[in-house]
């Protein structure tokens, strides 16, 4: 398997104990509400790292204009509350776009 199966694994698997930690500690008791946005948050801010650093790549040599249309999209989106899917999709429609384009 490649290296970046493993990561999403592991970063899987970080944030599942993250995510079950809690719930045993606490027994029955609920988080405060800004821990758990934060632990919500969890997740997309993995993800995001993941992203990014397959994007720029080792020192910023795999950089490809197009994606950085495509996170462009994505966050312009992600700012207008557009949500998880419609973020990801407006963003892998743009960056297919200026693929096309290009």
């Amino acid at each position: 398997m490649n290296s970046m199966l493993w990561t999403v694994l592991a970063f899987a698997a970080i944030n599942y104990a993250i995510k079950a930690v809690g719930p045993v500690l606490l027994q029955g008791r609920s988080f405060p509400p800004r821990l758990a946005a934060f632990i919500d948050a969890l997740p997309a801010a993995l993800l995001a790292g993941m992203l990014a650093s397959s994007v720029v790549g080792a020192a910023g040599r795999g950089l490809e204009p197009t994606l950085l249309g495509g996170l462009a999209a994505v966050a312009v989106a992600w700012l207008l509350r557009a949500g998880q899917f419609g973020s990801v999709l407006l963003g892998g429609l743009v960056t297919a776009a200026l693929r096309q384009l290009g």
